[in-house]
């Protein structure tokens, strides 16, 4: 059932109209001019108007503009006696989803109604779908404490602020970061801040894509194209037209589909598998990789050096320590409310966070806090609730001949991760004594504050004190 409103400056055909619609089950309500038809558009929620064009006082035509300003999504059906392919054109153009000429056919108008109704449900959902894609993109998890991240986020308010006409306008845009950075985090902020965010968000695993298949997923196929290929079929990018594609771990990509991508991206066309037309395309790339695309065997040179015209290095977590509590308080707070819970994290808990390295970067540990917000059934979170698994250190010792003997794990180090730990070494030794901790590593008491500073120990400190 749909809410009607006829404005109909014929009485007995408004009235007519209505009775007929009724026997369907619309609820109809009639106004014999536009400015009437206007106030109760205000007032009362409305799925469909049929409206005649020549009307006293305002026409069809303004009432139209005036419709869409206060409710873009109604459906507007013309109704008129002055049928002409000329009217009838300005009419769609003015935002009608329909035209029909009187003397109106009853069934015709039905269908019409039903054409609408199906048009209303089809964009409600969409509409749906679109928002809860965008709830995906919480800003406020981009936490930018970090020297890191403050860098990465000047390159980003730069790429969200440019206002071009089109999608392919813009120029790519190259995330960087390893698995669990928030490299899709930053690629949705990107489309669902700019003047597109209403158009399409494609977001594509290209180490997904079926083996030998990935040109006719991305560009779409003709029919007999290969064997399998029993109809024809939009690619990816086509459905993205107008709005943003988003190329997740594009350095898995075969070389093949990297050569169609370089042309699509230079050429805003592209050609579909065993087809013979080129099709324009209005598209916007933002690719992402945890590869080191500069690797000639991997990746298409003139590929990378065209995606890396708008370049964000997203840094790994252990190089956040900053971020870390922040991140971790921030998800707390968003699955107390999922879970409908109270809980916080005990300082134990917060030391434990910071010392660990986050091989998962943030992914892990978001999942981390929902876990322990859902399982924990007491309402202070303690470092056991955590259950971390123990960080791979190094054996560091000082030999005899006072060479430093270092047993690497099976997984390799990071260096800074040797830093931080002797640093929180000496200052353990020290109690927290910052100075002293300082002699004992032979670096000036500035030197020792600036490492403090690099590897966000402070909070440390203060506990280890």
């Amino acid at each position: 059932m749909a809410q009607i409103l006829i404005i109909e400056d014929e009485v007995l055909l408004a009235k007519s109209l209505a009775r007929s619609l009724m026997s369907r089950g619309h609820d109809c309500v009639t106004a014999g001019n536009a400015e009437e038809g206007l106030r109760h558009l205000e007032r009362i929620s409305t799925d469909i108007v049929l409206i005649d064009l020549q009307l006293p006082g305002i026409s069809g035509f303004e009432a139209m503009k005036t419709i869409r300003r206060i409710e873009p999504n109604i459906a507007v059906i013309v109704i008129t006696a002055y049928g002409t392919m000329a009217s009838a054109v300005e009419a769609m153009r003015s935002g009608a989803s329909d035209f029909l000429r009187k003397p109106i056919d009853t069934e015709e108008l039905a269908l019409a109604v039903d054409r609408a109704v199906a048009s209303a449900r089809l964009k409600h959902t969409v509409s749906y779908y679109h928002n809860k894609e965008a709830e995906k993109t919480v800003q406020d998890e981009l936490i930018c404490n970090s020297e890191l991240m403050k860098k990465a986020t000047l390159v980003l308010e730069k790429v969200i602020g440019m206002d071009l006409p089109g999608s392919s306008d813009c120029p790519p845009v190259l995330i960087l970061g390893e698995t669990g950075t928030g490299k899709d985090l930053l690629a949705r902020i990107i489309h669902y801040n700019s003047k597109f965010a209403e158009q399409p968000f494609v977001e594509v695993n290209c180490s997904g894509l079926p083996r030998g298949l990935e040109e006719a997923e991305l560009f779409g196929y003709e029919k007999g194209a290969f064997t399998g290929a029993q109809r024809s079929k939009r690619g990816l990018f086509e459905a993205a037209d107008g709005g943003t594609i988003f190329l997740n771990e594009i350095g898995d990509l075969n070389p093949e589909a990297q050569v169609k991508i370089l042309q699509a991206i230079e050429n805003r066309q592209l050609r579909h598998v065993g087809g013979l037309r080129d099709i324009a395309i209005d598209v916007r790339v933002i690719a992402a990789t945890n590869r080191n695309l500069k690797d000639k065997k991997l990746f298409r040179e003139d590929l990378y050096h065209r995606l890396n015209h708008l370049r964000i290095e997203l840094p790994p977590l252990r190089d956040r320590h900053e971020d870390i509590l922040p991140l971790a308080r921030l998800f707390l707070k968003k699955f107390c409310v999922k879970y409908n819970v109270e809980k916080t994290l005990n300082q134990d808990a917060e030391k434990a966070l910071i010392e660990y390295s986050w091989p998962g970067n943030v992914r892990e540990l978001n999942q981390l806090i929902e876990r322990v917000t859902f399982l924990t059934t007491e309402n202070i979170i303690g470092p056991d609730d955590l259950n971390l698994p123990p960080t791979a250190k190094p054996a560091v010792q000082l030999a005899r001949q006072s060479r430093l003997e270092i047993e690497f794990p099976a997984e390799g180090i990071y260096l800074d991760t040797i830093e931080k730990e002797v640093l929180l070494q000496a200052l353990k030794s020290t109690n927290g004594n910052i100075s002293d901790a300082a002699r004992k590593l032979g670096i000036g008491r500035e030197a020792m504050r600036y490492r403090i500073k690099k590897h966000g120990i402070a909070k440390i400190i203060k506990l280890i004190g």
